[in-house]
């Protein structure tokens, strides 16, 4: 640049400064990783919930090897983008990529509520187009069979029987389940409230209780009497379990308990499950294919959709139709056959 070019640059970007500095703009040189540590600090651990707070921690050791070198208000879109292309090549899927930039677009989001940037460069992020797997649904005779094999088995294995039993019922998700306390049953007018979750902390390596992932998650669902039947039963058991016991019976007021009376274990449910079918020749399965069967049952029954997010405890209508778009796309083909069946025109 001739002396002239530069002159007029340094007075440009000297009206720029000004500018923003009148705005309110902070100026910083914090590299990402030092004010992701300062976020965490400061904010996240204040406001999130430990779950969410667990997962970003997580994603940590990945992000910062991308992005923790370089100055918050330098960080580009480019940059992002390549930090896309790196999750992707590293084999992610692309939810797992999408919940990274997600972590760092929340604490980007964070610098311009500061004022430290002026926006952030996660918006502009292109994700690889990924064909999303069709989700498998247990068929309402895959669940009669299979309940119906859980409660032949050992009683000693009872709580498993009446976990599976309410999965399929409630929808419930896997940590609202082993939060239910007996306190939550209203078995004079067959409620069950959910108001609490049982999760695991992989950074803490411990179990702890925790409000429901959201707020809508906090429900009250009205059940048949055969499921307050499982649950008398249930209770039956703990009460033969607590006699034996004795003294060393854990006091937790839980309804998934282990044979002394303490909360269940988070991954015991998945663990039965998975050695019980196959013991029997079933399907594979996920504690969570009883959630996407209830889910499907709800739909194919011609439950509207807020109906169905409310029972599932989704934030929003549309999260429940984003998830089960496949299964409302069948279930309106077959409203519209039963129309055309009808009118005959």
């Amino acid at each position: 640049m001739s002396e002239r070019q530069i002159e007029k640059e340094v007075n440009k970007q000297a009206v720029l400064f000004e500018e923003s500095c009148k705005k309110g703009q902070t100026v910083t040189a914090a590299k990402f990783e030092t004010f992701a540590r300062e976020w965490f600090k400061d904010y996240a651990e204040l406001k999130l919930k430990r779950l969410t707070l667990c997962a970003y921690h997580n994603m940590e050791k990945r992000t910062y090897a991308a992005l923790g070198h370089i100055r918050v208000d330098r960080i580009s879109p480019l940059d992002i983008q390549k930090f896309v292309s790196t999750l992707n090549s590293d084999g992610l899927v692309p939810s797992t990529v999408k919940n990274y930039v997600r972590f760092v677009s929340v604490i980007l989001n964070y610098a311009v509520k500061k004022r430290i940037i002026t926006y952030n460069p996660c918006v502009t992020v292109d994700y690889p187009e990924a064909q999303e797997a069709e989700r498998e649904f247990y068929t309402i005779e895959e669940v009669k069979k299979l309940l119906s094999l859980l409660w032949a088995a050992d009683e000693a294995k009872r709580p498993f029987a009446v976990f599976f039993t309410l999965a399929a019922y409630l929808g419930c998700r896997k940590g609202e389940l082993l939060g239910l306390e007996w306190k939550d049953v209203d078995f004079r007018n067959n409620v069950i409230s959910i108001r609490r979750a049982y999760y695991y902390s992989s950074a803490e390596h411990t179990c702890y209780t925790d409000t429901p992932k959201t707020k809508r998650s906090q429900r009250s669902l009205k059940v048949p009497d055969n499921v307050m039947d499982a649950l008398r039963a249930l209770r039956a058991w703990q009460d033969r379990q607590r006699a034996v016991c004795g003294s060393s019976w854990v006091k937790s007021d839980r309804l998934f308990t282990k044979l002394d009376g303490s909360p269940m274990s988070t991954t015991a449910p998945y663990n039965y499950l998975q050695t019980f079918t196959k013991r029997m020749g079933l399907r594979k399965a996920t504690v969570h294919s009883f959630r996407h069967f209830n889910a499907s049952a709800l739909i194919d029954a011609g439950v509207d959709v807020v109906t169905v997010q409310t029972a599932l405890g989704h934030s929003t209508a549309a999260t429940t139709l984003n998830i089960y778009s496949h299964a409302f796309s069948n279930a309106q083909t077959r409203a519209m056959e039963a129309i055309a069946s009808a009118i005959n025109f």
